[in-house]
């Protein structure tokens, strides 16, 4: 981030520091930036094996022939089971929204920076439970109405490629979502920002051969799915 123009917030602070401080703080243009990454499996959490468990026993109830596809069933579902299977991972993406939001939020008041241009840059680094526009979709739902101080929320990958349905190469996301709040310098500045980071990427892992711009509603983006690595994705 340094060489993309960011100012890393904890070589600013003094220390002891007194909050939790966000992770990067971009003077000229008034922009505070929290990153997390995405190891954890949600899915391998007891909790939610619990959790899931009730599920499949409900739908077990209600329709007691279901078979999955390998079966040679339709493996369909019912409408309420994929809301209820999204709501199980609202907890723990909410527990990261919630802790950014405040890093931003104290941040922010700290370095004196009241425009709304918080960002949230959120890193998949091991997540394949979901796919990207599932967990786009819960983050940007769960910023709606609370979390006020993050005006965009970046969902990327980096060391996890992902298959967009365009052709047999992988690819790498920059995924943004921006609230109501949020001014176009803010969009301008992440499209920059974008920009500067795959340049910063290109020599360190190669050329890409395509770089899509996809639109927010792209169908596209529905389709795509993280690639689960033999092995390492597996154990």
């Amino acid at each position: 981030m340094r060489e993309l123009g960011g100012q890393v917030v904890s070589d600013l602070l003094p220390e002891p520091r007194l909050f939790e401080n966000a992770d990067f703080l971009f003077a000229e243009s008034g922009v505070v930036a929290e990153l997390k990454e995405v190891e954890t499996e949600f899915s391998k959490a007891p909790r939610f094996f619990s959790e899931f468990d009730g599920l499949m026993k409900r739908l077990m109830l209600e329709q007691p022939d279901w078979k999955q596809p390998l079966f040679g069933a339709s493996g369909r579902l019912p409408g309420w089971f994929t809301n209820a299977f999204l709501r199980l991972f609202r907890p723990p993406l909410a527990r990261i929204v919630k802790k950014a939001n405040r890093q931003i939020r104290d941040t922010k008041l700290h370095f004196d920076v009241s425009a709304p241009t918080g960002v949230l840059i959120l890193v998949n680094d091991g997540f394949t439970s979901l796919e990207p526009h599932f967990v786009r979709g819960i983050v940007s739902d769960l910023l709606v109405n609370s979390y006020s101080s993050i005006d965009c929320f970046l969902y990327l990958t980096l060391n996890r490629y992902v298959d967009t349905g365009g052709g047999e190469t992988p690819s790498l996301l920059w995924l943004p979502a921006y609230s109501d709040r949020a001014p176009d310098k803010l969009v301008e500045f992440v499209d920059e920002l974008g920009s500067k980071w795959f340049n910063f990427l290109e020599p360190r892992i190669g050329p890409f051969t395509n770089v899509e711009v996809l639109p927010v509603n792209s169908p596209r983006l529905r389709r795509t799915k993280v690639i689960v690595m033999p092995g390492k994705d597996n154990g």
